[in-house]
């Protein structure tokens, strides 16, 4: 999943959601460091030009000298996940959270990062196989092992953290993607109300803040992954507005599938390739940014959501 194009999406999508946390963690004091606090700066100016690769070198030098610091193994992390590499950042976010003397509110911050890249890596997982109609057993198998493992820190991260509207909306959507694995109606029900019950959490905390974040995966999401069971406390947005281009209209053969994140007010976020390649794929994701929708609710509450768009549309 290092170099193929799942791992492009992945990256692409978890970038939008990691880099508010990453970016304002707290720089960590460099204790008279000199030589750790050049190589800090060196990776910095390399990872502001884009050269995550080199980064990466600078910052791991940077820990020669100061093992501990916590700034270097953040973004060593965030480097990885820039790079599609998202088994390494998940190691290095691992690193962070056993730092000696880490903070309380630094380990949630980090554990529900964690929680995010694993749960994307098996929502993926999951989605580009069935969107192909190619998911299999072993395919399940490495998706549960990722959502057993987001769950985990996802747990402790609402441990420590018990008011993360963040963290409870990821819990509700690994128990969503861990429902659509299921065959057995009463795991299947049982994972559904957990993940309501995580929502519901999420739209609480949410909606009681007086400047709520505009940060993504802090906004209370659905996900309609094939063969959830959304329950009777959800009405499904349908949508308002389609748009294919010409370069769509007359195409007889083949499709593209588009994952996209819509948002509370209906508008498309951050369309995804799930199937299809070339010219098709880049005008299936000009279309999808252009469609609208009604807005999801939950109980009553305006959520945003993960679905797909089928092109070309006949």
């Amino acid at each position: 999943m290092k170099t193929n194009s799942l791992a492009r999406a992945l990256a692409a999508f978890c970038i939008v959601i990691l880099s508010a946390s990453f970016a304002s963690g707290a720089r960590s004091p460099l204790a008279g460091q000199d030589k750790a606090a050049e190589s800090v700066k060196k990776g910095d100016e390399l990872y502001k030009a884009g050269k995550f690769k080199e980064a990466i070198d600078a910052y791991k030098e940077a820990l020669t000298q100061d093992p501990n610091n916590d700034q270097a193994i953040g973004y060593i992390a965030y480097s990885y996940n820039k790079l599609g590499d998202s088994d390494q950042a998940r190691q290095w976010m691992k690193r962070r959270v056993e730092i000696p003397g880490q903070s309380p509110s630094r380990k949630a911050q980090v554990l529900t990062d964690m929680t995010l890249v694993a749960w994307d890596m098996a929502h993926m997982e999951i989605s580009v196989r069935k969107a192909a109609g190619s998911f299999k057993p072993a395919d399940a198998a490495t998706a549960r092992k990722l959502l057993i493992e987001a769950e985990d820190s996802g747990q402790k991260a609402v441990a420590i953290a018990p008011r993360s509207a963040k963290a409870f909306n990821l819990l509700n959507l690994i128990y969503r993607a861990s429902e659509s694995l299921e065959t057995e109606p009463a795991v299947r029900a049982e994972l559904t109300a957990k993940a309501d019950e995580a929502l519901r959490k999420s739209v609480q905390i949410f909606e009681a803040l007086q400047q709520p974040p505009t940060e993504l995966w802090f906004v209370p999401t659905i996900s309609t992954i094939a063969g959830t069971d959304l329950g009777q406390a959800v009405h499904f947005g349908q949508p308002t507005k389609k748009n294919s281009p010409d370069a769509l209209k007359d195409v007889k053969d083949g499709s593209v599938v588009v994952e996209v994140l819509v948002g509370r007010d209906g508008k498309v976020r951050f369309p995804r390739i799930l199937s299809g390649q070339g010219k098709l794929a880049e005008a299936a994701v000009a279309a999808a940014k252009l469609w609208e929708f009604e807005p999801t609710t939950f109980e009553g509450h305006a959520v945003q959501v993960i679905e797909t768009i089928s092109l070309p549309v006949k």
